[in-house]
């Protein structure tokens, strides 16, 4: 098997013969593949493009754009888990702290302080972290509120008013969930922001600003063990950057 394949092998037996050829196909030409666009993959074999979403939806994947960000990522993951996990994790927040842009925390704690309401949302393992923001602005009696549920999030664009900033928090940036509300939000008078462990998301993207530490995306026995503590050490440089500005 290719590293493709001892990624996705337990999947397998979830696709059909032609997902399981364009799964070959990857794992045979990485190389290739992660230079190709979901049409040009369609189309080398010869199979329609949402047959390759299916196949990246039945692998656990959000989608097409999380499996490119996965291939692209691939070839480090076994380099870095042969790596002691205390010397991995030092050597990763020091590259992790040299990406952060300045200008743009600067820039975004002043647009939180001139914000009337501050709005963090997150799912899965980042409802946490959104909760924890919304309670450290709680303390500065910024009028805030954090949401995680799905129905609610759906309910985001009506929710929203023109002086509100809305966050979302992901360590992907690929959340199909947080996507589909940025995406709608993107149409409102309204700002948003997006903290994640990706410089080049999707949702990065979508947001009018995205606040990142970029680290390696990493899987072990098919667990994803990314380090989400990047998120947390943001959520923290910015909360301790607006509240020097409130204070003032």
């Amino acid at each position: 098997m290719g590293k493709v394949l001892d990624q996705f092998g337990s999947s397998l037996a979830e696709l059909t013969p032609t997902e399981k050829q364009v799964l070959y196909y990857i794992d045979g030409n990485l190389d290739e593949a992660k230079k190709h666009s979901l049409t040009e993959i369609a189309k080398v074999n010869n199979v329609s493009t949402t047959t390759i979403v299916r196949m990246s939806h039945k692998l656990g994947l959000e989608g097409f754009s999380e499996l490119k960000y996965i291939l692209k990522t691939i070839e480090n993951q076994q380099s870095l888990l042969d790596d002691n996990p205390v010397d991995r994790y030092k050597e990763e927040f020091v590259s992790a702290f040299e990406t952060i842009q300045t200008s743009e925390l600067e820039k975004l704690s002043e647009r939180m302080a001139k914000a009337k309401r501050v709005i963090v949302v997150g799912v899965g393992l980042s409802k946490m972290m959104a909760e924890y923001f919304s309670k450290l602005l709680m303390q500065t009696n910024k009028q805030t509120h954090y949401t995680y549920e799905s129905h609610m999030i759906d309910l985001l664009p009506n929710m929203v008013e023109p002086n509100d900033l809305v966050f979302f928090i992901s360590s992907s940036g690929e959340t199909k969930t947080l996507v589909q509300a940025a995406e709608k939000l993107s149409y409102k008078v309204v700002d948003t922001a997006a903290i994640t462990n990706s410089s080049d998301s999707t949702l990065g993207k979508i947001v009018k600003t995205n606040l990142s530490m970029t680290v390696n995306r990493v899987k072990f026995g098919g667990y994803d063990i990314t380090a989400r503590s990047t998120l947390m050490l943001l959520i923290d440089l910015l909360f301790e950057s607006y509240l020097k500005k409130s204070v003032k």
